[in-house]
């Protein structure tokens, strides 16, 4: 069975020098101590993986994304086999690592969310200080962009022509507009109204949760002869 430090560092061995005939030592017992020198036959592992991260889209080169972290069970005081250096196979240019520390963080600024949400990130672990014949490990973070409320809600039409009979009732639906936000969740809501430029204040306009559209109706009696309605 071959020694391995990881499992057994050193050995104690005792030894007294005893007269063959008597039997009587001739000195007293000696102790050595045998330490098994390291090779460099383990790869760096990471404590997790694979991992998960946020960040905000849009944000400014160099922010913070998350730091990793590999181990090397090599001995750290002998040579540099457990020396690691830290570098991304995958995931550049949007993302860039620290050598020493492994904190990873965006390499480019503004990375919109509505271009592209989800980003794979391989980060390798090289010990002997990523010299050639080291060993390596690697592992992967899956970055997401989180939504910020860049977005402004669009009509799909600029306008909208509509006809009011005369004979139409006060509550009465005349129409409907619905608008479309790029942004997710709360920033995607859309709350809609009717802006100055409704003369006599001849419309109301209320939301439908269901359809997200904009239904127009009319708050008052007062069109006596049938004309659009922008």
């Amino acid at each position: 069975m071959g020694l391995d430090r990881e499992e057994k560092s050193y050995y104690t061995l005792r030894a007294q020098a005893m007269d063959m005939h008597t039997g009587r030592p001739l000195e007293p017992e000696s102790e050595f101590i045998i330490k098994v020198q390291d090779i460099n036959d383990n790869e760096p592992k990471f404590l997790e993986g694979p991992y998960t991260a946020s960040v905000p889209e849009m944000s400014p080169g160099g922010t913070f994304v998350m730091q990793v972290t590999a181990t090397d069970t090599d001995d750290p005081t002998y040579g540099n086999s457990a020396r690691i250096v830290y570098s991304i196979l995958h995931g550049q240019p949007y993302f860039s690592v620290d050598s020493k520390t492994g904190v990873i963080r965006t390499a480019l600024p503004n990375m919109d969310r509505e271009m592209k949400e989800l980003y794979q990130v391989l980060i390798q672990a090289k010990d002997m200080g990523g010299q050639l014949g080291g060993l390596a490990g690697t592992t992967t973070i899956n970055v997401t962009l989180s939504d910020v409320n860049d977005n402004p809600p669009r009509f799909s039409k600029s306008i909208l022509h509509l006809r009011v009979p005369e004979s139409s009732s006060v509550g009465s639906a005349v129409g409907k507009v619905r608008a479309h936000d790029l942004d997710s969740g709360k920033n995607a809501e859309v709350e809609y109204s009717i802006v100055p430029g409704d003369e006599g204040n001849m419309f109301d306009i209320t939301y439908n949760g269901h359809s997200q559209e904009g239904i127009i109706v009319l708050r008052k009696v007062g069109i006596h002869n049938p004309s659009p309605v922008t």
